[in-house]
């Protein structure tokens, strides 16, 4: 269990770290998506061996209403993830106060918003599970592919709309660094969770869930 949740949050701390450092001066700009695509697909197949790379409350919420992650591990895994989206936040703090402090504090159409966060995080959890887990796929090489390429998609595609969250503690981070609006983070989280717990069970209901996954 140490050794996943060593992988969780080394793998969050980068994440973030990586979002953090494309949006402050002078940052990726227009390139913010795609290197958020290979940061994450890199991040992916470095932990998902060891802790199924969630980096996500999101992913832990998903995977429990699916029926493939251990009831037991769910609050270490929070634990792991959010503490290493909240040091990931200081350091960037700490690399770019100036730089962060030029940065507008972005303030969303909340409906609207809340949409898209809600419809892309629950496409995330969708290639997650159905490339991760599914019993049709297991053992396929392309799931770090899969899982960034979605994030990246996202990003690109509504990213102007809502910051293009997609993760709980990724919006806990935001929040801090000023980034994203306070008002934000209970919304969104909401939204997130909602959208994980539907794919979850979705995923259930169609019986393509992988039984050996129960017991790991």
């Amino acid at each position: 269990m140490k050794n996943k949740l060593i992988a969780e949050a080394i793998g969050t701390y980068f994440l973030y770290l990586i979002i953090g450092t494309c949006v402050v001066l002078p940052g990726a700009a227009d390139f913010t998506p795609l290197a958020v695509t290979l940061g994450l697909a890199a991040l992916v197949y470095s932990c998902g061996h060891i802790s199924k790379a969630h980096f996500n409350p999101a992913t832990t919420v998903t995977y429990l209403s699916a029926g493939t992650h251990p009831p037991r591990e769910c609050l270490p895994y929070l634990l792991a993830i959010f503490p290493a989206a909240l040091a990931a936040a200081a350091t960037l703090q700490g690399l770019f106060p100036t730089e962060l402090a030029q940065v507008s504090v972005f303030h969303p159409d909340q409906p609207r918003a809340l949409i898209v966060e809600f419809l892309f995080t629950f496409a995330l959890m969708w290639v997650i599970l159905n490339v991760a887990i599914a019993q049709g796929t297991m053992g396929n090489g392309f799931y770090g592919i899969a899982i960034g390429a979605i994030v990246g998609a996202g990003a690109y595609a509504v990213g102007p709309v809502s910051f293009a969250a997609f993760n709980p503690a990724i919006t806990l981070a935001l929040c801090l660094n000023g980034l994203l609006a306070w008002d934000c983070f209970p919304s969104y989280t909401l939204a997130q969770i909602l959208a994980a717990t539907a794919a979850g069970f979705l995923f259930r209901s169609m019986n393509i869930t992988n039984p050996a996954e129960r017991a790991s």
